[in-house]
């Protein structure tokens, strides 16, 4: 009978939290005894959209403690948003393609910025990041081409693959000591950077001359494509380079690479259009598809013997469903 009795609530629980209802222009889903996640009841809405602390419904007062997944995607006439400070998480794309939202805060609860929440919000020019938030997540910012600053939280651990991809106007951006993880073409398509700086106490990245390496130099990840310097010497012991690490470095004339280096990755130095040199070490083995695809005016480079050389593709798609 116990077990029975245990059955049925569980039942009705996922009932209860499962259960939509619907106050003014949104629409709100019960996750909780007290507590609902809101969503837009209307992707028409526009304007200025300020979401409230609390609904009643049944003569329960819920409190607002979440956005949903995709809760406000598609609503392209939003122009600003005000959260309520009881909001704790943002779900998965919940502004995805918001292309008018120039303005929303961020409630100091919120310790996650999920999966491409505000990918292609195009008006978006500013967000302030609470202390709090430890994840940037994939695509989160992506298409995000009218941010042109952007301060990352002292609590930041983690930067998802392409978190800010395409975010053509960022020109500088400063990594906090806790950050540990930094993923696949985070800053792909951000040229517009000028710098990149490493908190000193950062156990797992370092910036020299701007130019971001993992912390023992073995491997890097980003050159700036407004860095202005027509010759760069890879530091010696680099064994790897990111996918998309010197692209559109447009003052970039010549490179000269490590001896040691094993690979050049896909698009190592795509679309570097006056890159006329790049000295190629004889412990080269791979070169990857794209890799020096877009620059015109490099001239034809002694591949050392034995280097698999993967032609380029033009068929292949660099076009994920984020972007």
């Amino acid at each position: 009978m116990k077990i029975v009795f245990t059955f049925l609530f569980l039942i009705l629980a996922c009932f209860v939290n499962a259960q939509e209802f619907k106050n003014g222009t949104f629409l709100y889903r019960v996750t909780g005894e007290k507590t609902v996640e809101v969503l837009s009841n209307d992707k028409k809405m526009s304007g200025n959209v300020m979401i409230p602390q609390s609904v009643r419904f049944n003569d329960v007062v819920y409190e607002v403690a979440a956005v949903a997944d995709t809760g406000f995607a598609n609503c392209k006439g939003i122009s600003s948003l005000i959260l309520p400070s009881t909001v704790k998480k943002i779900g998965k794309r919940a502004f995805f393609n918001c292309v008018n939202l120039n303005s929303l805060n961020i409630p100091y609860g919120v310790k996650n910025i999920p999966e491409g929440v505000f990918c292609h919000c195009e008006a978006l020019y500013g967000v302030s990041l609470p202390d709090g938030i430890t994840e940037i997540g994939d695509y989160a910012f992506a298409g995000c081409d009218k941010i042109v600053k952007i301060n990352l939280p002292d609590k930041l651990q983690k930067i998802g693959n392409k978190a800010f991809y395409n975010c053509l106007k960022i020109q500088a951006l400063k990594l906090p000591e806790e950050v540990s993880e930094i993923g696949i073409r985070a800053f792909q398509g951000c040229s517009g950077l000028v710098r990149i700086e490493v908190e000193e106490e950062n156990k797992h990245f370092v910036s020299v001359e701007s130019v971001l390496y993992t912390k023992d130099l073995t491997k890097l990840l980003r050159y700036p494509s407004k860095k202005e310097t027509p010759l760069y010497n890879v530091l010696q012991g680099v064994k790897e380079i990111e996918e998309f690490a010197f692209e559109s470095v447009n003052d970039l004339i010549a490179v000269i690479l490590p001896s040691g280096l094993l690979t050049i990755p896909e698009y190592a130095f795509f679309n570097c259009e006056n890159l006329q040199k790049a000295a190629l070490p004889s412990t080269l083995r791979h070169i990857g598809e794209g890799s020096f695809f877009g620059s015109p005016m490099l001239e034809a480079q002694a591949i050392p013997g034995g280097v698999d050389f993967i032609e380029f593709d033009p068929d292949k798609g660099l076009i994920s469903d984020l972007e």
